[in-house]
């Protein structure tokens, strides 16, 4: 519900205009700090519970934040950042992990022991002028030139081999 405030004859823009009403925004239900760390507990109709110190609050999200990041912070605890200048909405997580970095000509260069990914319906690498696409079941592969090395021995294992 909103609170309305009448105006005195003196706060008018003039001293023959009659009294007007001004509608007050609504206070807000919860009050935080400008800004707040919370972990997620759960998700709630179109907003998430977060804890914040002792306390519990049901907070909306902010249209910029994928949805798919709260519940990755919702399995592995980490911090939401909540904004609650006005009213309080979950602006954010706070990153607790390193990230692949992107330079700025758009190269990934990344030293690690494993490398895995797993796609449900096609997985593409693609260059100009060559891709790898892979589906499942099968395996395509284009370009001018297809090399294969090996040192010691290559194998190759099928029932039918088609050559265009």
């Amino acid at each position: 519900m909103q609170a309305l405030k009448s105006l005195e004859p003196e706060e008018t823009e003039s001293p023959t205009e009659p009294q007007r009403q001004v509608r007050l925004a609504p206070k807000p239900s919860v009050t935080l700090p400008a800004m707040s760390l919370g972990r997620l507990v759960a998700r709630e109709g179109e907003g998430w519970r977060v804890r914040i110190g002792a306390a519990e609050h049901v907070l909306p999200v902010d249209a910029s934040v994928d949805p798919a990041l709260l519940d990755e912070a919702l399995a592995s605890g980490a911090r939401v950042v909540v904004d609650g200048s006005e009213t309080p909405i979950i602006a954010g997580l706070l990153a607790t992990q390193r990230a692949l970095p992107i330079d700025r000509q758009g190269a990934v260069n990344a030293r690690v022991r494993s490398f895995s990914v797993t796609a449900e319906e096609k997985a593409l690498l693609r260059v100009p002028g060559a891709f790898l696409q892979i589906m499942p079941a099968e395996v395509e592969l284009y370009a001018d030139r297809v090399l294969t090395r090996a040192r010691e021995m290559a194998k190759i294992l099928a029932t039918l081999i088609k050559l265009n």
